[in-house]
């Protein structure tokens, strides 16, 4: 089990810090998010007493995954569960769970999939890449169109119901959700290989 060590010398202990109190909110817990934070924690001048992480699954690094689950995720290789686990950023940051959903820039707050509001002083839009799922062309295929032919749908958003063995791996959470839902509707063969099971 990995530690964090940490050094504290006289010369640290007796030089004050200036303490600031506004209220950072950081939206996203990608990898630039996490960096982010980290700059301000452990600024050695600075001392942040008000930062806020909204993300929808709280802090990266609380599941541990193995060999298994981590060749569904893909990484930039910033950060990875040992690294989490020594920032020990929990303990610096309100984490808020929730998916934001509107900014009133006026009123300077940020509006959560639950109707919360969450105010700030200062805005951090971290979101990261986020994979969507795909939305359907409406081509007939059975005339083979071109891709020239085909509308261009890059803006449009799909809002029809995604189904149940269709994933969308953006973080440690989904990469478990996936798993556990092969590892459950699959059938083990005679030969130890495994058989998908239906389309729902």
């Amino acid at each position: 089990i990995g530690y964090a060590l940490n050094h504290t010398n006289r010369k640290l202990t007796l030089e004050p810090k200036i303490t600031v109190s506004a209220k950072i909110v950081v939206v996203g817990a990608s990898s630039v998010g996490i960096s982010f934070l980290e700059t301000l924690v452990f600024c050695s001048h600075l001392k942040f007493d008000n930062l806020i992480l909204i993300s929808t699954h709280g802090l990266p690094g609380k599941n541990l995954l193995g060999a298994e689950q981590r060749k569904f995720l893909a990484t930039d290789h910033c950060f990875n569960d040992k690294d989490y686990a020594l920032m020990s950023l929990c303990s610096w940051v309100n984490v808020v769970v929730g998916r934001m959903t509107g900014i009133d820039r006026a009123a300077k707050h940020v509006v959560l999939s639950k109707g919360e509001i969450v105010l700030y002083d200062h805005l951090i839009l971290c979101t990261g890449q986020q994979y969507q799922v795909p939305c359907p062309a409406g081509a007939d295929i059975s005339q083979h169109p071109t891709n020239r032919e085909v509308a261009n749908g890059s803006k449009r958003r799909y809002t029809g119901k995604v189904p149940c063995n269709h994933f969308t791996l953006n973080d440690e959470e989904d990469c478990c959700k996936a798993l556990t839902w092969i590892r459950n509707n699959s059938i083990t063969t005679e030969d130890g290989g495994r058989v998908s099971a239906p389309f729902c």
